[in-house]
């Protein structure tokens, strides 16, 4: 058979509210339903971010992302300048062994920056913006290209393994702390400390089949003993319910400390865990007698799971004898679903901000802090309904398998969070299970890789650490992949009046979304916008000027050399007298960091993304030296999910209002008014299509109405901009993809989204 070579429906305007459009066809053609799955797998390894392995991958949300918060690839380094992500070559440098980097709960958070996510590098060092290309990690690459990745996967939690880990199988880290939590660290391998239920135990209650597969030698070790045993990534050995089965003199209470992998003494090391197929017999065994249980958990030993230093060239090797005994079997290939996902980012770093819960929400803060989401870490999707090289874009994270196991064996889990329930989706979206494709695509042979890793390997040196002001930023392959429907329709637009800017969001989509609004100096504010709801956020027009006066001034003396920016930034700088520049060359920024963000100025005084604020286009006259003369009143951005991006920024005194409302589930109605006393020259740009920008001529209270038919003209995606010459400040900018319950693109044709 082909595959593995080697040894081994539609709701509110139109949005999905799970996957079953039509897919590319090929395969049996059958027509089913989530009833034809019979078994699945879960595979989670360790320690890698979304944006270190597949940052610069065709059609995901990596290194070209149009909707990344302004300057969050441009992390300032304390010892002086920004610092990109930089490839690691594992050809000429040893990055098959990268450093173990700080993921404490502490680390992440300061990472985090309260929403700035601007201090990755003072909280995981210089080595955190390392990234692989495809040639690094080739298997994984080839896995993704040919079945479903998710590029909105995040983290349960901004901390370690083991407190994702604990969601991955329960739902929670008891937050409360009434039954052993808060679980916000990770405790001593293998003795009992919490006794919340787990989602095995309700398994088991229910009757249904699961086991987990971890190799039963030495336990957590390092050297030869880590490549056997389970590195202490099977925290059901932490709960005093698995530990009292296994002290039962009843078989059948003692069935849960078994299924477990929960037992009584670690055998000595066969010295075999070099080869992949003795460490995972038992699972390989089951496979191939038929006798794999419907859920099934895969632990690795540490040498195998690609937490560094162990090496993904080896994480690859274990992950292809999974799906190789999978794919051998006809049968069962038909009928499983592997999901292979990663619990933690370790300290790497990845640009997209994890959706956060509002203050006081609920069983979502510990200490003061948010519980999560985290950063986002790589989830790839193995079925006969994943296959042919889909993206999935709902927000997810390890909670989202359990819903899946939820809707798929009706076995329901009370541990996981309301907030959760409404920001995260149960996966089914990424699935289309009209559409069964048996097909198995050819892989890359992990054992020829293994071995060719071994022989250069040791004659390479470390890393190095690129010099600040030398980078260019990662290019990311070309193209966009096909996109599974999604359940968000989100609007989001300003007014100004009596002194304030009223943003009012509504979700016209059938799942909640989280909202990240932006203020220059000021923490971003987090917001909650229920299916079919709307949100209010009112910012005083007085206390956004001194607050981005005062960032600005403390920018003042802290402007360095000029740096190129990408042409969509470049050309989306406002002149200071009104209209957009051209989208031609990219034009010579200065680059500005400091509180709340780093952000550029243009070669006219024009700052671009003062501020933790996406996109660009808020003039400030700028004297290098300290002397700021601010002429903005107010800078409101938005953030939503999908790349959904709102911007408003303008003076004090009102002069246009710009609106964008849904006309259909394709089409949007932009409209323009002079609300002003003179008349004013409004310009309208398409950063998505490239099309030229359109003046329209507006005398007081007059208004121009345009419908921009983005389903048909750029796959349902937008980026609108509008400015005004009476206001070299003003800028509205409405940009993300329009769901109409189909399948899609993630990109305009012949885009780098």
């Amino acid at each position: 058979m082909g595959g593995l070579p080697g040894g081994s429906g539609t709701s509110a305007a139109g949005v999905a509210d799970a996957s079953h459009g039509g897919g590319l066809g090929g395969g049996s053609g059958r027509r089913g339903s989530l009833d034809d799955v019979e078994h699945v797998v879960i595979l989670m390894q360790e320690n890698r971010s979304f944006d270190h392995y597949y940052g610069t991958m065709r059609g995901v949300r990596g290194y070209g992302d149009n909707a990344a918060l302004a300057g969050v690839f441009r992390q300032p380094d304390p010892k002086g300048g920004v610092l990109l992500p930089f490839h690691v070559d594992t050809f000429k440098v040893d990055g098959q062994q990268l450093a173990d980097l700080d993921h404490s709960w502490p680390g992440t958070h300061q990472a985090w920056a309260n929403g700035d996510y601007n201090a990755w590098i003072p909280a995981k060092s210089e080595l955190t913006m390392a990234h692989f290309d495809r040639s690094d990690i080739e298997f994984h690459r080839a896995v993704a290209d040919n079945f479903t990745i998710c590029d909105n996967y995040y983290c349960s939690i901004q901390g370690p393994t083991t407190p994702n880990r604990l969601y991955l199988f329960s739902g929670m880290i008891d937050p409360q702390g009434q039954k052993g939590g808060p679980a916000i660290s990770n405790p001593a391998d293998y003795n009992p400390v919490y006794s919340w239920t787990t989602y095995p135990e309700r398994l088991q209650e229910a009757g249904v089949d699961w086991r987990v597969y971890a190799n039963k030698e030495v336990g957590d070790g390092s050297g030869e003993d880590g490549y056997v045993g389970d590195y202490g990534d099977n925290p059901l050995w932490l709960f005093h319910a698995y530990h009292d089965s296994l002290a039962s003199g009843d078989p059948k209470k003692r069935e849960l400390a078994e299924r477990a992998s929960v037992h009584n003494g670690w055998l000595p090391n066969s010295g075999k865990g070099h080869d992949v197929k003795h460490v995972l017999t038992e699972f390989l065994d089951d496979c191939t007698s038929g006798d794999l249980p419907k859920v099934s958990w895969v632990v690795a030993p540490y040498a195998y799971c690609e937490h560094p230093q162990a090496r993904p060239v080896d994480g690859a090797a274990y992950v292809q004898t999974v799906l190789k005994a999978i794919f051998d079997n006809d049968d069962l290939w038909k009928s499983t679903i592997v999901f292979l996902n990663f619990d933690e980012n370790d300290g790497f770093f990845d640009h997209v901000l994890p959706p956060i819960p509002p203050p006081n929400t609920p069983l979502e803060f510990v200490q003061g802090l948010p519980i999560g989401l985290g950063p986002r870490v790589p989830m790839t999707i193995v079925s006969p309904w994943s296959n042919g090289g889909w993206v999935n874009s709902e927000v997810a994270d390890h909670t989202s398998v359990i819903r899946f196991l939820e809707r798929w064996t009706g076995v329901h889990e009370p541990n996981i969070s309301p907030w959760r329930r409404a920001v995260c989706g149960d996966l089914t979206s990424a699935f289309d299970f009209r559409d069964h494709d048996t097909r198995i695509p050819m892989l890359p042979d992990t054992y020829a890789l293994r071995r060719a890793a071994d022989a250069l390997q040791p004659s390479l040196p470390p890393p190095v650490i690129p010099t600040p002001g030398t980078q260019t930023m990662p290019t990311q392959e070309p193209g966009t992949r096909p996109a599974r429907p999604l359940p968000y329709q989100l609007v989001a637009n300003a007014a100004v009046a009596a002194g304030t800017v009223t943003v009012t969001a509504a979700n016209h989509g059938c799942r909640a979304a989280a909202l990240s609004v932006y203020r220059p100096g000021l923490p971003p504010s987090q917001h909650l916008v229920d299916a079919g709801g709307r949100e209010t956020v009112s910012v005083p027009v007085s206390a956004v000027t001194a607050d981005l006066a005062a960032s600005a001034n403390g920018l003042g003396d802290q402007v360095s050399t000029a740096v190129p920016v990408p042409a969509a930034v470049a050309g989306a700088v406002p002149s200071p007298l009104g209209g957009a520049g051209g989208l031609g060359a990219p034009a010579p920024l200065a680059v500005l960091a400091g509180h709340g963000g780093a952000g550029v100025v243009g070669p006219h005084g024009g700052v671009a993304g003062v501020g933790p604020v996406a996109g660009v286009g808020v003039p400030v006259p700028v004297t290098v030296g300290g002397a700021v003369g601010v002429s903005v009143a107010y800078q409101v951005t938005v953030h939503g999910p999908n790349g959904f991006v709102r911007e408003f920024a303008g003076g004090r005194t009102p002069t246009a209002e710009v609106t964008v409302e849904l006309a259909d589930d394709e089409v949007l109605r932009l409209v323009v008014a002079n609300t002003g006393k003179v008349p004013l020259r409004a310009t309208i740009t398409d950063l998505t299509c490239g099309d030229s920008a359109d003046g329209v001529q507006l005398d007081p209270g007059r208004s121009h109405t345009e419908e921009i038919d983005a389903g048909r003209q750029a796959n349902g995606w937008y980026d609108l901009r509008v400015t005004v010459d009476r206001d070299a400040v003003f800028t509205r900018r409405f940009a993300g993809h329009l769901e109409n319950g189909a399948n899609s693109r993630t990109g305009p044709d012949g885009s780098d989204h």
